[in-house]
Formats: C-alpha cells, structure tokens, sequence
C-alpha cells in the first residue's frame, strides 16, 4: 500500500528517473543489434593508405591497378627540371574475414628504380597468389565505407540521431565491422583508405 502511494504521489518524479534508463538500454540493444542479426563479413579485402613516410624526395609515382584479377604496380618518374615531386607512396594491407583484423602487407620498392625511366608495371609479390575482383560491393553484401557517418540502427538515430565517426569500415546494412589491426598503433583515418578489391579465391 504504502509502495503504491508512493508511485501515485511522485509518478513524475520516477518517470524522470526510469527515462535515461530506459534510453541507455534501447541504446545498447540498438547498437548490439544488427551485429547480432547480421552475419560478418565472409570475404578478404586488400587496401592501401597513403605511405607519407616514404614520399620525401622520391622520384617516382605508384599507382596500384587490379587487371585480369591481379593486382600490379604501375610505377613512373616525376622529376621535372631537375626536381623531385612525387604523389605519395603506398602502405598495403589485408582485412582477413575469420579474424576481423587487418595486417600489413610487403610493399616495398621496385627493383632498380633508379634504372625507371618510363612507366613500368609488375605484379604485387605480396598479392601474387590472390584473385582480387573490384566490384565495390563485396558477394556477401559488404562495402567499405568511408563517408565518415555512423549508423547505430533506427533506435539509436531516434534517440540519440546518429554520428560522426572518422574510421572507416565494412558496412551491409546497419550492420559495420571496424577496420583494425588489433593495437593502437595503426589507425585507418576518413579520407585514406582507398579500396582495391575483394579476394574471391587463390590463383
């Protein structure tokens, strides 16, 4: 009787107090949710950032192409006049799907390349034995994303209206897997990663 009372006369006040409760928990079951409901990714993905360390003074450009599902390199000189300038080297890496964690691949300089005078192409030794395809969209659904925008799900946006966030992933749906290497020394920043292709068997 007395618990009843209490309830009628400061109904108010509990309500005040149960709401944010209740926010916090359809915050987290609207964040846990479609991770829950989705299954992850199934597929491998190659990527690149741009490698700043290595630009300075550098002669030569890379660019990284798939074609006939290999990946290559194609390199070519940019000294002008005398001068070096250069658009950045690569960093290569690999989103393995059974781990969800993404490691480096060896990408190092190319052979003589002082000897580089005119454009040259080889294959990526660290990818040499992958069957990358390009489609943006991966067979199971996924594509990386790096539009900067974080969707938690409908409760989540209705409650909270969504975010920002500057780390790019693999989304399908609601549903988005972050790109880490499992440590705190790389991060993958909105803007830097550039997408090269989904693995979709061994050559």
């Amino acid at each position: 009787m007395v618990k009843k009372n209490f309830l009628k006369e400061n109904f108010v006040l509990v309500v005040g107090l149960a709401l944010p409760i209740l926010l916090m928990v359809g915050f987290m079951v609207a964040s846990g949710l479609p991770q829950m409901l989705t299954d992850p990714p199934k597929y491998d993905l190659v990527f690149s950032t741009p490698d700043y360390s290595a630009s300075g003074g550098m002669a030569l450009n890379v660019r990284l192409v798939v074609d006939g599902h290999v990946l290559k390199a194609q390199y070519a000189r940019t000294n002008t006049a005398g001068s070096y300038s250069s658009t950045g080297w690569k960093k290569l890496y690999l989103y393995e799907a059974q781990t969800q964690k993404v490691r480096q691949l060896t990408f190092g300089f190319p052979r003589n390349m002082e000897d580089i005078t005119s454009a040259r192409e080889e294959i990526v030794e660290a990818t040499k034995d992958l069957r990358l395809d390009t489609t943006l969209q991966s067979p199971d659904g996924y594509e990386l994303t790096t539009d900067g925008r974080s969707h938690n799900g409908l409760l989540s946006d209705l409650f909270f209206g969504g975010g920002y966030s500057g780390e790019p992933r693999l989304r399908k749906g609601s549903s988005s897997v972050k790109l880490t290497t499992g440590d705190s020394a790389t991060v993958f920043s909105y803007g830097n990663v550039e997408f090269v292709g989904w693995v979709s068997g061994s050559r």
